[in-house]
């Protein structure tokens, strides 16, 4: 990631246009005079921001931006949406197509390439339909793990967090019959000093703090009931520490989530609902997705495409808003080392 002198504007894609992506980035645009709001170029189509307005009864004005590095987007944010317009079919909204995943694709890969250029600041991805994740003959699954490829990156990490909780799911978008074999010393060793860099470069944490829950009931209560615990968790967790890494267990999920004394910078899962069942419980709409360990500075909502509200106008655009300033957070902490 490159340092730059002057402000830059973050990318935010367009998402699924059947889904709230535009919605949101619509009301997120609305709120900008909220403290801390940075200015974001729209990597998507114009009309469908204007239709999407019109629908949900506001009142928008964009603004087409041809050459991003030439514009002056926080004057022009004031007023206007920028928008890098990429033409699509027209939607049917709340209902999963392919017809533009061209779209979705070009929007994700130029949002990038204007932050690896130095244009841009930093990439925020709308909700996309995983379906749409198909490039290079390979399905992704998921945005985290699609950042990654284009970034060059084998271990990203998926960080999910509120104000008051980050968590990290060891594995992420994998049947739940596969975590055991996944688990292994070179994955968690990786994700745990992944963590320890970036939340160090982005979040200003000098010295994390960690602590890893285990992935048996009871943390495997001694062997009693599964021996990842005793043959890869533990044996990880004391070779960090003697490396001077602060990182603690492994603790049972359910009595440190039960206990809500969250005195650590944050926690990692063994897998995808044992680390995000807590968080959207605690959090409503104010968690965000971030991925570490991949050289940009990367997040999103934590909600998908919410194709059954498409329709409605009742949108909730939190999180799209805690992504954008986070997001600027993270720049700015990065900038300032």
């Amino acid at each position: 990631m490159k340092k730059s002198e002057k402000k830059l504007p973050i990318a935010l894609t367009m998402g699924d246009p059947a889904g709230i992506s535009a919605e949101i980035t619509i009301k997120a645009w609305l709120s900008r005079h909220i403290e801390s709001m940075p200015p974001f170029i729209f990597f998507g189509s114009e009309e469908l921001l204007t239709r999407r307005a019109n629908l949900i009864q506001c009142q928008i004005k964009t603004k087409k931006i041809d050459k991003i590095e030439n514009a002056m987007i926080e004057g022009i944010f004031k007023e206007f949406i920028p928008v890098f317009d990429i033409p699509i079919a027209e939607e049917i909204l709340g209902k999963y197509s392919k017809q533009n995943n061209p779209q979705i694709l070009k929007s994700i890969l130029l949002a990038y390439d204007s932050v690896q250029k130095g244009i841009t600041s930093s990439i925020v991805t709308n909700p996309v339909n995983k379906n749409s994740l198909l490039y290079e003959g390979i399905t992704f699954t998921g945005q985290t793990e699609f950042c990654a490829h284009l970034c060059q990156r084998k271990n990203p990490v998926m960080l999910m967090m509120s104000d008051t909780l980050k968590v990290v799911p060891l594995t992420r978008h994998i049947p739940i019959s596969q975590v055991p074999r996944a688990i292994n010393r070179s994955l968690l060793i990786n994700t745990i000093r992944v963590i320890n860099n970036d939340l160090k470069k982005y979040f200003n944490i000098s010295t994390p703090r960690i602590v890893v829950t285990g992935l048996n009931p009871h943390a495997g209560d001694n062997g009693l009931i599964g021996n990842e615990e005793i043959n890869i968790i533990y044996p990880v967790i004391s070779e960090l520490q003697k490396k001077k890494i602060d990182i603690q267990g492994p603790t049972s999920a359910d009595s440190f989530f039960s206990s809500q004394n969250y005195d650590y910078d944050l926690v990692v899962c063994m897998y995808h609902d044992q680390a995000l069942i807590p968080i959207k419980t605690i959090s409503s709409f104010s968690a965000i997705n971030v991925t570490l360990g991949i050289g940009i500075v990367r997040t999103s909502p934590d909600h998908g495409t919410a194709y059954p509200i498409a329709e409605k106008a009742v949108a909730n655009p939190s999180s799209l808003i805690k992504s954008l300033i986070v997001a600027d957070q993270m720049v700015q902490s990065y900038a300032a080392r």
